[in-house]
């Protein structure tokens, strides 16, 4: 009866386990993101960058959190490797694409010209190393999602790297700094999607539906809640397979100093479990 009973139990109290991809070129700090999540929910100090290798294979990292089991698959992002993602697709119930935050450092905002809001963003920077990886990394991402085991996956972009985004190489990245280029990568990413609908299917992906989530399921994270209340739930029309809606967003995150970290494990357990549901 104890065996029986302590079974039932061990069942009842088991936690869901949601398989997470982390994607993009090489040198974003995939690897060193996956580090310092590991020392900020481990309590342990994180391994210098000095010392982490880029990634050739997978690098596997399984978080246990209150109430799930997060098993990130950290993929190199070689060319030679990239050729393996698919492999991972069909078991993997989000995708992180990660990117380096200074490359979009050079967008500017036509809204500056004439100082009324928001206008559409300029590569200015076209034609330099920066917007080469930005085309490169924007051309890959796109091949990804228009891959059937994906479809309806929440698709996390972390902005990574941007404690060196500072217009002050001599100060920290301050918090409306952060915001403010996390809301231009957003935007870039949005007028990306819209050019994709425009050019396939005629509709444009101006449109942005909105949905209410908790905004931290952790009781114990502090300082860095964000803004995870509201989630935007952009539709992601015009691609050759489908017409298909994803639930994604942009957070700018260090791997030195841990911004955005707690952000986004709350955004991906939140977002795995709601798709769950459905």
């Amino acid at each position: 009866m104890y065996h029986l009973i302590s079974g039932f139990y061990a069942e009842w109290t088991k936690k869901a386990r949601y398989n997470v991809l982390i994607v993009g070129l090489s040198g974003v700090g995939k690897s060193c993101a996956i580090e310092k999540i590991k020392s900020i929910y481990l309590k342990r100090p994180p391994l210098p960058p000095t010392k982490i290798a880029p990634t050739v294979g997978q690098n596997v990292f399984d978080l246990a959190l209150p109430k799930l089991h997060l098993h990130f698959w950290d993929l190199g992002g070689s060319p030679s490797v990239r050729t393996l993602w698919a492999k991972y697709y069909e078991e993997s119930h989000a995708v992180v694409w990660v990117v380096d935050a200074r490359d979009f450092v050079g967008l500017t905002d036509t809204a500056s010209d004439n100082g009324k809001g928001k206008g559409k963003l300029v590569d200015r920077d076209a034609g330099s190393d920066a917007a080469e990886r930005r085309e490169e990394s924007w051309r890959i991402l796109a091949d990804l999602l228009v891959h059937p085991s994906l479809e309806g996956q929440p698709i996390l972009i972390l902005a990574n790297k941007c404690d060196a985004c500072s217009s002050d190489p001599d100060m920290a990245l301050g918090e409306a700094e952060r915001k403010a280029l996390t809301s231009k990568i957003q935007r870039w990413f949005h007028q990306k999607l819209a050019q994709i609908g425009d050019e396939n299917t005629g509709t444009s992906t101006n449109h942005v539906k909105e949905s209410k989530l908790p905004s931290n399921i952790f009781a114990d994270d502090e300082g860095d809640g964000g803004d995870l209340g509201t989630s935007a739930q952009r539709p992601m029309h015009g691609f050759p397979s489908s017409t298909r809606d994803y639930d994604w967003d942009v957070i700018a995150t260090s791997a030195i100093d841990g911004t955005g970290m707690h952000d986004a494990i709350d955004w991906l357990s939140i977002r795995v479990q709601t798709l769950n549901k459905h």
